[in-house]
């Protein structure tokens, strides 16, 4: 009898548990195999919406009028992937928002969170892949084109591949060019600036303070590779020290921390990976390729989570996370934005909101946590409204789970 013959036949209780007698047909390697897929099965991540057990039903609870709101920021991140001679769905969306918004253009900001160009930065002049990465970034640009608020583009780590510093401020010198055309007023689109990893700060209302960081130039060790010293910052202890000084000067802001690596996240760089991604690993090198290999899913999605500096287990990442969190927790008053995950999260942590929106062209798995409220793993991108009364509401607008609409499906009042 196979497992295939069993899990047709028999009954379970939570998954690898089956009657003794159906067990006394396996040896020792194939019981191994069947538990360990058993509870693959029932462990891993989908795309599927997620809400946290302690949110109610979210539809009930209403923001004041749009009159109300003084500033708004629509964040959508890993947007640089979409198909030759064509755009993605949510930056389609986005554009028509923008449109047809009421929300002055003056008192919104559109920030990009960073892999702007898949799979890697942007080549120069003359190579076979300069067109399209240039097209990747031109459907980006064709959705804010015609708005004339503040546009932000953070590095995300696929900017930083392959081409390194120069890749990145060749994507600088493209996006400014071209925004710069329908946006005089405005010149600084790509932030931090230069490939350096400086902390960016802009006050972009009174009381609110938009701080941008390149976290890879923070997870990546390039201080051999690369010469820093036109950069106001040139070492992780430096951008340490800097980060902290940074949010303590802005102790009396609303601050609003934009990078592309998130500090919390339930999606595959947190450990959460789809069935596919474990039973068989190899589709990842090559499509098509569906042979069921279990147990070295499972190992090698263990093992990556702790050895790449992408994933949060990894000790490189351990030490930003750790850097960041508490002088973000001492201020108080900050929302941090993320990209990366392919998904859409709200997480909340001792009191700080944890955003990620980078379903701009892709979308993946997520898990749920103690501290998510809500995740999801389909296109779409997130806006915080402040209001005049000092209320802040966070909107994720998304495809339904059939992909028949795109609308809200998620919002929450912060602090």
């Amino acid at each position: 009898m196979t497992v295939i013959d069993i899990l047709r036949n028999k009954t379970f209780n939570n998954f690898g548990e089956m009657y003794y007698s159906d067990l006394q047909h396996f040896n020792m390697r194939q019981t191994f195999v069947f538990i360990i897929t058993a509870l693959l099965i029932s462990s891993c991540a989908t795309s599927a919406l997620k809400l946290g057990t302690e949110v109610e039903d979210w539809t009930t609870d209403t923001p004041q009028s749009l009159d109300e709101i003084y500033h708004s920021i629509y964040l959508i991140g890993d947007a640089g992937g979409a198909e030759a001679d064509s755009s993605t769905l949510p930056l389609l969306r986005l554009k028509t928002q923008l449109n047809i918004d009421n929300r002055e253009d003056k008192q919104t900001d559109v920030i990009f969170l960073g892999d702007n160009i898949y799979p890697v930065g942007m080549p120069p002049i003359g190579h076979s892949d300069r067109e399209e990465a240039e097209h990747k970034l031109n459907v980006q640009l064709e959705s804010v084109r015609d708005f004339s608020g503040n546009i932000t583009f953070v590095p995300g780590n696929h900017d930083w591949y392959e081409y390194g510093r120069e890749g990145l401020k060749r994507q600088e010198t493209y996006i400014e060019n071209y925004l710069s055309q329908y946006n005089e007023k405005f010149t600084d689109f790509f932030r931090p600036s230069n490939g350096c990893g400086n902390i960016d700060i802009m006050n972009i209302s009174d009381d609110i303070s938009l701080v941008t960081i390149d976290s890879h130039w923070f997870l990546t060790d390039k201080e051999e590779e690369y010469d820093f010293s036109d950069c106001e910052i040139q070492s992780r202890n430096q951008f340490v020290t800097a980060f902290k000084d940074s949010i303590a000067l802005l102790k009396n802001k609303k601050v609003l921390l934009t990078m592309h690596h998130p500090l919390f996240t339930t999606g595959k760089h947190g450990g959460n990976y789809n069935l596919s991604a474990v039973l068989m690993p190899l589709s990842k090198l090559k499509k098509g390729l569906v042979v069921p290999l279990p147990l070295t899913g499972y190992i090698s999605t263990k093992m990556r989570t702790r050895t790449s500096p992408q994933d949060t287990k990894s000790s490189e990442y351990a030490s930003y996370r750790n850097y960041l969190i508490p002088p973000i927790e001492d201020h108080g008053n900050i929302i941090v934005a993320a990209g990366h995950e392919h998904t859409l999260q709200h997480n909340q942590v001792n009191k700080v909101n944890y955003i990620v929106s980078g379903s701009g062209s892709k979308r993946g798995p997520v898990g749920l946590e103690d501290y998510t409220k809500f995740a999801y793993g389909n296109y779409g991108y997130a806006l915080v409204d402040y209001y005049r009364n000092g209320q802040i509401w966070l909107t994720f607008y998304a495809s339904s789970e059939d992909d028949d609409e795109f609308g809200i499906v998620y919002r929450n009042q912060l602090f």
